[in-house]
């Protein structure tokens, strides 16, 4: 392969980062409604972009440093990204320790915004199987109906950060943010990422990546909003989360993301159906009977997001951990 050759593989991988910073965006500030989207102005959404796309392209290299292969390993990938947004994205994380931490980061963000974009990514652009099945409709429908809840009665809660949405915003918002996700897909599709390997990241591209990600830690910092103990709490819980996933490496046969790779193309029928199976029950969980916040649906859903960031992080540990026993066990003996 020649220079060209090379220049391509690097493109075509950063092609596929783009992607899939533009689904953490569209999930973690869109759909969940973190930080009041209609308030942003063009700076805003430019950096934004740029700060999802440096941790697509993290989870990337990890999911492809580590041969991340099911999803205990998927779960330390999504879980890192969902303690980052929560700390230095929507900076939640340490706003009301312990509970903040488990609902917004460790639950929140990390199922309804890393898991549900690797989902995605992987649903998309795998090459095997249906595009669309009866289990993936289902999931994508429960999503809509707990994102058509947060969306109407979240907002709503003292301190949310967001102002009450007008649905007509809404639905322009998610209507536009599915498109850039449809239309992304097309060249992702063609652009020919030869295998995993390509989405580790050279070390000029860690420095742009890693610095651009502890850059804006220090700013965080520097404005307040981050303690040094919360920098010391953000610093061990990434690093657990790193040695799990060097933990699991090698458990599993097959990688997570050679299943994708390289993408096959996505047919503008395929990502319609996607869209209408995540539209179409979130204008039922948007009209659930509620009398505020307090309400039953939202204190449902909350209830979820807490049980998720309680349960995932110790019960992947213990998985990976006995399956790390067992393969030591059957080598030594």
């Amino acid at each position: 392969m020649g220079m060209s050759g090379a220049v391509g593989g690097r493109l075509a991988a950063w092609g596929l980062r783009l992607w899939l910073g533009a689904a953490l965006l569209f999930c973690s500030e869109i759909l969940w409604w973190s930080n009041d989207p209609p308030g942003y102005g063009l700076p805003d959404w430019l950096a934004l972009a740029a700060i999802y796309v440096a941790l697509g392209a993290l989870m990337l290299d990890l999911l492809a440093r580590f041969r991340v292969g099911d999803i205990l390993g998927v779960l330390p990938v999504a879980g890192l990204y969902g303690l980052l947004n929560g700390a230095l994205v929507s900076r939640s994380a340490f706003a009301d320790l312990p509970m903040s931490l488990v609902s917004r980061p460790l639950g929140l963000h990390t199922l309804g915004g890393g898991l549900l974009a690797l989902l995605l990514l992987w649903w998309l652009l795998e090459r095997r199987g249906l595009p669309v099945t009866l289990g993936r409709a289902a999931a994508l429908a429960l999503v809509g109906l707990g994102w058509g809840v947060w969306v109407r009665w979240f907002p709503l809660l003292p301190g949310s950060g967001s102002a009450p949405p007008d649905p007509a915003t809404v639905v322009a918002l998610v209507g536009l943010g599915l498109a850039a996700l449809g239309a992304l897909l097309w060249p992702v599709g063609r652009w020919p990422v030869a295998g995993a390997d390509a989405l580790r990241l050279a070390w000029w591209e860690w420095l742009a990546v890693g610095g651009g990600l502890a850059a804006l830690y220090f700013v965080t910092a520097w404005q307040g909003v981050l303690s040094p103990l919360d920098g010391v709490i953000l610093g061990a819980l990434a690093g657990y989360l790193v040695g799990v996933l060097f933990l699991q490496r090698g458990q599993s046969r097959r990688s997570f993301l050679e299943g994708l790779l390289p993408p096959r193309p996505v047919g503008p029928g395929t990502a319609l159906l996607y869209a209408a199976c995540l539209a179409l029950p979130a204008a039922v969980g948007y009209s659930l009977p509620g009398e505020g916040p307090e309400g039953m649906p939202l204190q449902a859903l909350t209830a979820i997001f807490i049980a998720f960031g309680l349960a995932w992080l110790p019960g992947a540990s213990l998985a990976i951990g006995f399956r790390a026993y067992i393969r030591l066990f059957r080598e030594e003996g």
